[in-house]
């Protein structure tokens, strides 16, 4: 009986590893976490610490299971209990408060307050490093997810040589949630729409139906893929489509300026559309230019309709062109 007591005592002594694999939920069992245990012992009711989204958490182990002969973890139906399990081998670990667990990160085995806090101080570290050097939640930018932490890491640093902005990240399947971040990019703070960063970039992660749904509902992209560089360039090639729409979408309303004087007594029609003559003095006029007057308190007219001169339809006018017919819309159309 001694024997058995030193050896265990030897055990609990070993350099312990453990990996946080997946998260996932499970009838009867809650939010269960898939562990591989390289090194050591776990038991049931240790105290374990992992990375959470929302920072560490410290939770006590409820269930060690492992399937039964010929099953693998990913298949559905019942598993094995287990007071005490010694690496190395893969786990599926029940215990409060799972909901939240990052899958790719490290589990910590504590036996005391002191190394709960060296763990706790350890991941909140790591955690505060990855978002302080690549996500700006104040600031435009596509939303990330992954499927584990590393994996994350990984995609963010890409991102970053590649000066792809950043605002949110997330870890494991896209849910209708994480679609809703990425619609917070539709309006920027200048009140421009920014369509290229309402997008989400899911990398080796599933898409839940729902997400898909509302995200189809409400035109934010969800770029998928298994590989960095393909996810690159479908997202490049997407802000080089929007760049393209913008443009052709704001050709029509490029403003050119121009300074104008109307013909004395050539006022041609002073209902909608007006009709008056006018001499450009600096500048284009061009159809689409608003016009006011200035010395009347900035009094708006309307928009160019049209313009003619020697009663022939012209493109533009300048000071050379001489005295011009202009339609005038006072209603702000164009």
């Amino acid at each position: 009986m001694g024997q058995t007591t030193e050896r265990e005592k030897l055990e609990e002594k070993d350099v312990f590893e453990c990996t946080v694999l997946e998260v996932k939920v499970i009838e009867g069992h809650g939010t269960t976490i898939d562990v591989v245990l390289v090194n050591g012992v776990l038991k049931v009711g240790d105290t374990i610490v992992i990375s959470g989204l929302n920072g560490p958490i410290k939770t006590n182990i409820r269930a060690l299971l492992t399937p039964f002969p010929m099953k693998e973890m990913r298949v559905k139906g019942e598993y094995q209990h287990h007071n005490k399990i010694k690496g190395a081998m893969g786990i599926k670990i029940s215990a409060p408060n799972l909901d939240y667990a990052i899958a790719g990160s490290e589990l910590f085995k504590c036996v005391n307050q002191e190394e709960v806090q060296d763990a706790i101080d350890q991941i909140e570290g790591d955690l505060v490093d990855i978002l302080e050097k690549y996500v700006d939640k104040t600031s435009d930018g596509v939303c990330v997810q992954a499927s584990t932490i590393g994996s994350l890491e990984a995609l963010l640093e890409f991102l970053y040589q590649s000066k792809i902005p950043v605002s949110s990240v997330n870890i494991g399947p896209v849910h209708k949630k994480d679609v809703l971040k990425a619609m917070k990019n539709l309006v920027t703070t200048s009140g421009g729409v920014k369509k290229e960063y309402a997008c989400l970039l899911a990398f080796d992660v599933k898409v839940m139906p729902d997400a898909n749904q509302f995200a189809e509902e409400n035109e934010i992209k969800i770029f998928t893929a298994r590989i960095i560089y393909h996810l690159f360039d479908d997202f490049t090639a997407y802000v080089e489509e929007c760049k393209r729409d913008r443009k052709s979408g704001q050709g029509g309303k490029a403003v050119f300026p121009a300074i104008c004087e109307m013909v004395p007594d050539a006022c041609f029609n002073r209902t909608n559309p007006i009709v008056i003559g006018l001499n450009v003095i600096e500048g284009i006029l061009k159809p689409g230019t608003p016009l006011c007057i200035p010395d009347r308190d900035n009094l708006r007219l309307g928009t160019v309709l049209s313009i003619e001169a020697n009663k022939k339809p012209v493109t533009s006018a300048r000071a050379a062109t001489g005295s011009v017919a202009v339609k005038i819309s006072n209603d702000g159309s164009v």
